[in-house]
């Protein structure tokens, strides 16, 4: 949660502590940290309970010599609910549970207002679910969603699921935002889990995204995948409303969490939303995942943005400095996440893309060999080429030898995507790179494919004399077909030395 939003939450709960009706009435306490004003509220507690201690376990002991029944009506009666909560804490668990079985849920309510959780934790969990449900029901009637936050983390979660179906979904964003331990989000999330849409619903409709973004930033990571693909589903207009109240909460920091971890078609679904295109919001998104340590959770969404909008963050991306870009990389490299990063380097202009290329990070051959990995298993070929034909020269052995351990699949795949582009030089300059025998695999694989045509056709007037000239070289293990094809598209296109170098021994003595 944002200091800001857990500061207001804290404030909200001192303002019930001392007394004051309306909590804005603290506003001036929210820029202090909310771990401050949470220790200030706690001490005024212990004082508030620890002032007449010696007093309050004198009349605890007393509750153990009359039956319970008329302990009840002394508790009721005589007491009232603030002397009864100040006790409570001294008083044995299972006495302290029969006493209540006896008191009206209005009575207990009242109580629970003022009891501390912290003293009375084993008697809180000891209460019934039937006799938590009404109580809950009592505090809910008067919309104290405060005295229900403050209890949640320490009640056993069948009292939870009794109490969870008087909770509307408002009740529960409240509640949600209000919890003294926001470890215990899960386990209410684990319980109200086929209301979770309703809830998000609920937050779209009544304007409670702060609260909804509270609940976003506290949930564990296994949740977050659910979560974001629930809020995906509900529609257009609920996640714009989402995003509209993330840029004005600037809590992109806690959003980029939830949608790295959306499916594929989610995260889809929420990159295509124009509201997510605005310069503004694509700058918030960038400089957040840059300066915040969510870099790795930016790139999957990067990935599914439009060109354009792609092609702003890859630019701020690239204003940052070589050792800075350089750790980026290598972020996304030991993270594995090639899919996403090829993607926004080829969003890139060709001189960032360079500049890029002759990072450091680049001529790692681990790296090189994670980028063809990558390539290869999620079918990156067209993105990934351009960036590959940027690399140095220095990179080619090894590039070579990564690509000898492609499968014949994935090597057909690259042939036949470089042949329908402008990077067959490049592919052709590193497939030939390799050792004897990976040459041969690629030079036969050529040879059979179905459209060899479309290899032959990318190779045009613009096609660098290098190609031809890595040709000429290995001739002899051309297979002959191939060789005699080659010939002639270099015949075709008004190189008449280059279809000389190529063609059959036989042919050019006549």
């Amino acid at each position: 949660m944002s200091e800001h939003l857990a500061a207001v939450a804290e404030t909200t709960k001192l303002a019930r502590l001392l007394g004051i009706s309306d909590p804005t009435d603290l506003d001036f306490l929210v820029d202090l940290p909310p771990a401050a004003i949470r220790q200030f509220r706690e001490r005024a507690t212990d004082r508030l309970f620890d002032r007449d201690a010696k007093r309050l376990h004198t009349v605890a002991q007393a509750a153990k010599l009359v039956p319970v029944s008329i302990s009840a009506k002394v508790a009721e009666r005589a007491f009232g609910p603030v002397l009864c909560a100040a006790i409570a804490g001294a008083v044995e668990p299972t006495r302290a549970i029969d006493i209540a079985k006896t008191l009206p849920p209005a009575f207990l309510a009242a109580v629970a207002v003022q009891i501390d959780p912290r003293r009375t934790a084993a008697i809180i969990a000891a209460v019934p679910p039937a006799l938590v449900e009404k109580v809950a029901r009592e505090l809910l009637a008067h919309g104290d969603h405060i005295t229900m936050g403050r209890f949640v983390h320490v009640i056993p979660e069948p009292a939870l699921r009794a109490a969870a179906p008087v909770m509307s979904d408002i009740d529960l964003l409240r509640i949600g935002f209000l919890l003294e331990d926001k470890t215990a989000i899960d386990n209410v999330l684990h319980i109200v889990a086929d209301r979770v849409p309703g809830i998000i619903r609920a937050a779209a409709e009544q304007h409670m995204w702060a609260e909804g973004i509270d609940l976003l930033d506290s949930i564990a990571p296994h949740n977050r995948a659910w979560i974001g693909d629930t809020a995906a589903g509900l529609g257009g207009p609920v996640l714009d409303s989402l995003i509209a109240a993330v840029a004005d909460l600037d809590a992109w920091a806690t959003l980029l969490p939830i949608t790295s971890a959306m499916s594929h078609d989610s995260l889809r679904l929420f990159a295509e939303r124009p509201a997510v295109h605005a310069e503004p919001v694509l700058a918030a998104i960038t400089d957040t995942a840059l300066n915040a340590g969510h870099w790795l959770e930016l790139l999957p969404l990067a990935a599914h943005l439009p060109p354009a909008q792609l092609a702003f963050v890859a630019a701020r991306v690239a204003a940052e400095t070589d050792d800075r870009l350089d750790h980026l990389i290598r972020q996304a490299d030991t993270a594995g996440r090639w899919d996403a990063m090829i993607p926004v380097a080829l969003a890139m202009t060709d001189s960032e893309r360079r500049r890029l290329a002759a990072l450091p990070v680049m001529g790692d051959p681990d790296v090189l060999r994670a980028i063809i990995t990558s390539t290869a298993e999620h079918q990156l070929w067209s993105q990934a080429l351009p960036l590959v034909h940027a690399l140095p020269d220095t990179t080619t052995p090894t590039l070579a030898h990564c690509i000898g351990d492609l499968t014949p699949e994935q090597l057909l795949a690259a042939v036949r995507t470089a042949a329908q582009s402008d990077t067959i030089d490049t592919l052709v300059d590193i497939a030939l790179a390799q050792e004897p025998h990976g040459r041969a695999r690629v030079l036969e694989l050529i040879d059979t494919m179905d459209d060899i045509e479309d290899f032959l056709t990318a190779l045009t007037a613009h096609t660098p004399d290098a190609v031809w000239n890595a040709f000429a070289r290995v001739r002899d293990e051309i297979p002959a077909r191939l060789r005699t094809q080659l010939a002639e598209r270099a015949r075709e296109l008004d190189h008449p030395h280059h279809a000389t170098a190529l063609e059959p021994a036989t042919a050019t003595t006549q």
